[in-house]
């Protein structure tokens, strides 16, 4: 709700600067009101063409980010699979690595979508370490005897540190998907449009309604900017259902290996 909360300031904020103009008619004398509106409609239009270029620049860019974070989680289903089925294969000796996959894949799970007010944080330079080092650790404890378990190891190996790599480039994507302050210049050209419209507009009710529509219009905008580079919190958000689904078939998997 963060964001509708932003989104509903930045309605306010805008709707009330249209009507600080249109309170400002009573104030300026009515021939300068005139002679003026010439160069404020054209400074208004300027604004209006620089707000309409980055706010639809921002938009795409923030559902850029969402596709990206869809496609690279997509990615990971393949990755998962191919490195159980290979430390399936190897056999016996690779059952820890099964059991360790399923964990380091629920710690993503807690990682991305347990924290529903910051989202997911980017790895610390202590926990990339401690991960790379407990890979080469299990795999460097294998000791394949035959070509086709050596083959596996290594299959085993690359895709598991591509796992590991796209998780990493995951977080850190979103630790800050937009330049500082992006946000305040967009709401201060927005303020100033409506600013400059309401003081050469009309002072009627359909005025007022279509500044009110307009000023919605921006908040609506600067909420899908918001909500779609936060997609693992918020209104629109991406689903954990696959990775749920993917822990509960290793899951069950280790039960019947232990079964045996």
């Amino acid at each position: 709700m963060h964001s509708l909360n932003r989104a509903i300031a930045v309605a306010a904020i805008t709707f009330g600067a249209s009507l600080i103009g249109m309170a400002l008619q009573w104030v300026v004398p009515a021939d300068v009101l005139t002679a003026s509106k010439g160069s404020v409609g054209a400074m208004v239009g300027l604004v209006t063409l620089l707000l309409a270029l980055v706010l639809g620049l921002l938009v795409f860019t923030a559902f850029s980010v969402f596709t990206t974070q869809r496609d690279e989680a997509y990615s990971l289903g393949p990755m998962v699979a191919e490195v159980d089925l290979a430390l399936e294969l190897y056999g016996p000796e690779a059952a820890g690595g099964r059991v360790g996959l399923r964990s380091a894949l629920q710690r993503s799970r807690a990682r991305f979508f347990g924290d529903s007010e910051r989202g997911p944080q980017p790895f610390t330079f202590e926990e990339m370490r401690t991960i790379f080092l407990s890979q080469n650790s299990f795999f460097d404890s294998l000791k394949p005897a035959t070509e086709a378990q050596k083959g596996l190891v290594a299959t085993a190996r690359d895709q598991v540190r591509k796992l590991a790599d796209t998780q990493m480039l995951m977080a850190r994507q979103l630790a800050n998907p937009f330049p500082p302050h992006v946000l305040t210049v967009v709401i201060c050209w927005a303020s100033a449009l409506f600013l400059g419209n309401g003081l050469v507009a009309p002072l009627n009710t359909v005025t007022v309604l279509a500044h009110l529509a307009g000023a919605v219009s921006i908040a609506i905008a600067i909420f899908l900017m918001l909500e779609l580079s936060h997609p693992y919190t918020g209104l629109i958000r991406l689903s954990p259902d696959g990775i749920d689904r993917v822990i509960e078939i290793l899951a069950k998997a280790d039960r019947k290996e232990t079964a045996r």
